[in-house]
């Protein structure tokens, strides 16, 4: 017997043999290299952002270098981990991932969070994603936007025209919905009018009726006052009850007669006017929505079973009309764009939550061994400053509103949603503090935000202002 351990090869084997040996070998530093290169230009790119960072021009790149800059006494350390663990897992002949592992949730180390992920952000004329969560959330949106428009363009109402012709109501209507809308270039319009009549079953398609839906045309620009779209599709729809146009002035502006309003005397005006059609509509509770909202499947239904159910139950909420809320959101402002730590542009955020926190579908939860979604949402306490994506009120309620914005509406220091939502203002005129529904019931979509189109240093979505908890369907298992 040989000494050597290895096997005999006749020539022709061992010549075999060392040929495969030669190629894996060339095959690997090759694949090395290519690494090496790869983290080089890691390297490069991390030192650019952070010696640019102190500049202060207002373009996209100088946002995104802030953004994602990365502390020098960082960067060598994270690109060598990430370079050993790459080497270490590295598709060989000798290790062998299983396609199992390729579709796990990636795992990060807790010091590495504020390195952006692998080939973020991405900017083009077309993208402009600062995070694999920026762009999931985006790829919502757009799913959305397009089949609402599609939705309004091709789906015949008529059958919902009879229906609603012939039904009789079992309980009476006890929601004034208004929605405000203008002439916008970007129509969320349609996404939400989608939604409002999307329904599961018969019977949650009659609970539709339980809401009297206003829509409310603020448009003011001169240059977009003809809203056709409004004039010649909306208004025709069988479950709309009344197109108002609320482009005039509230009584405590009738005096100024020398200039136009500001923005913050005219959103002023506007919540005002939308308040009064609620109050004079006669129905206990008024909801408030902005068109860029979108509400999940059944919404009348889940609104009733979840929200005004439960309330009224526990003496909150009362049918004359009254009742023990000051405002109520039905939209948890939970990924926002310039506060708290959920932005959906923030590298840690999404990796440390986001895969946690985004609804998933139940094919996709089916696949995870996990239960089917189920819809239930609380009511708690929220101190929160701005917006009006969609509020709730009573009638009893409303009516201090108006009274309360008529006051501070003179001369006024804040916008109407700061004077409305914050604890300090309205909240405490009433005695009760502002509630929220978490998660959202009724999500912002409005990435496209025209007023502030400006601010370029958010970049192409200006509002990406959401909830990623929200999901429009779970569909099937």
């Amino acid at each position: 017997m040989p000494s050597s351990s290895l096997p005999h090869f006749h020539k022709k084997e061992k010549n075999q043999y060392s040929y495969r040996l030669f190629l894996w070998t060339c095959f690997i530093l090759f694949e090395l290299f290519c690494i090496h290169k790869y983290y080089q230009s890691s390297i490069s790119v991390t030192a650019t952002n952070s010696s640019s960072s102190g500049t202060t021009d207002d373009s996209n790149n100088t946002r995104r270098r802030q953004t994602f800059r990365i502390h020098n006494n960082n960067e060598n350390d994270h690109v060598l981990t990430q370079f050993a663990h790459d080497v270490s897992s590295f598709y060989s002949p000798f290790t062998i991932r299983s396609k199992m592992d390729m579709y796990k949730e990636p795992v990060f180390d807790p010091n590495m969070y504020n390195v952006p992920e692998r080939g973020y952000p991405k900017i083009t004329h077309l993208l402009d994603y600062a995070t694999s969560a920026v762009e999931l959330e985006i790829e919502k949106h757009d799913r959305i936007l397009v089949q609402g428009m599609y939705f309004m363009a091709s789906h015949n109402f008529d059958p919902l025209g009879k229906f609603i012709q012939q039904y009789t109501p079992k309980v009476p209507k006890k929601v004034c919905l208004n929605i405000y809308l203008c002439n916008r270039r970007v129509p969320y319009i349609n996404s939400l009018l989608m939604g409002l009549v999307a329904h599961s079953s018969r019977e949650t398609q009659m609970d539709l009726l339980q809401a009297e839906i206003h829509l409310l045309n603020t448009e003011k620009r001169r240059d977009r006052l003809d809203f056709g779209y409004l004039r010649k599709k909306l208004s025709k729809l069988p479950f709309v009850h009344k197109v108002h146009n609320i482009t005039y002035r509230d009584e405590i502006y009738a005096n100024i007669t020398d200039r136009d309003l500001t923005f913050r005397e005219m959103f002023i005006s506007d919540e005002i006017s939308g308040l009064k059609i609620c109050i004079e509509s006669g129905l206990a509770y008024c909801i408030m929505m902005e068109e860029d909202a979108i509400v999940p499947v059944d919404f009348m239904t889940l609104l009733n079973q979840q929200v005004m159910e439960p309330l009224e139950r526990d003496g909150v909420l009362h049918m004359d009309g009254t009742g023990s809320i000051s405002i109520l959101s039905l939209y948890s402002y939970y990924n926002l764009v310039v506060k708290g730590s959920n932005r959906l542009h923030y590298p840690e955020y999404t990796k440390q939550k986001y895969y946690k926190d985004a609804a998933k579908l139940n094919s996709e939860r089916f696949s995870r061994t996990m239960p089917p979604f189920d819809r239930q949402y609380e009511i708690s306490e929220q101190d929160y400053m701005y917006g009006t994506v969609a509020m709730m009120y009573t009638r009893d309620s409303a009516k201090k509103l108006v009274e309360y914005l008529q006051r501070v509406g003179v001369d006024p220091i804040h916008n109407a949603d700061e004077f409305m939502n914050a604890n300090e203002y309205f909240p405490t005129e009433m005695g009760i503090p502002r509630k929220h529904v978490h998660p959202s019931l009724v999500n912002h979509i409005g990435y496209y935000s025209e007023r502030m189109a400006d601010l370029k240093q958010r970049g192409m979505f200006t509002q990406l202002n959401t909830d990623s908890r929200f999901l429009f369907d779970a569909g099937e298992l």
